[in-house]
């Protein structure tokens, strides 16, 4: 007997690390910057998120991610959407701190206005 193809598995089976369940916000931020807009977060993995937006606003194929509670930018790209759930895979992790006085300074400062927790 033959193992299902990964493609037939439930979500929870291909992944290849475990998701948890998140209360959180996010922000969606347009990689240059000139655009944000808030989201509702349903699960987290330190390979990437899935969130809900309400609206119908298109999500970047290739966008920065804030998340409330981290002190960390996200790059990330978008791998699912379904209806209004998208999902994002993290291409790289990028500590605010270190974007102090750089050409992405304005990850610190829209988490700063948007993100407080």
């Amino acid at each position: 007997m033959s193992s299902p193809d990964a493609s037939q598995l439930p979500d929870a089976e291909r992944r290849k690390r475990a998701r948890r369940e998140a209360q959180l916000r996010g922000l969606v931020v347009q990689l240059d910057g000139t655009g944000a807009f808030e989201c509702k977060i349903e699960n987290v993995s330190p390979s990437g998120v899935s969130f809900r937006i309400n609206d119908k606003r298109s999500v970047p194929e290739h966008c920065y991610f804030l998340l409330s509670g981290k002190e960390v930018a996200y790059e990330a790209k978008l791998k699912w959407v379904r209806g209004e759930t998208h999902g994002l895979e993290f291409t790289n992790t990028l500590p605010l701190e270190s974007l102090r006085n750089t050409k992405l300074q304005f990850l610190r400062s829209l988490k700063l206005e948007r993100l407080r927790t």
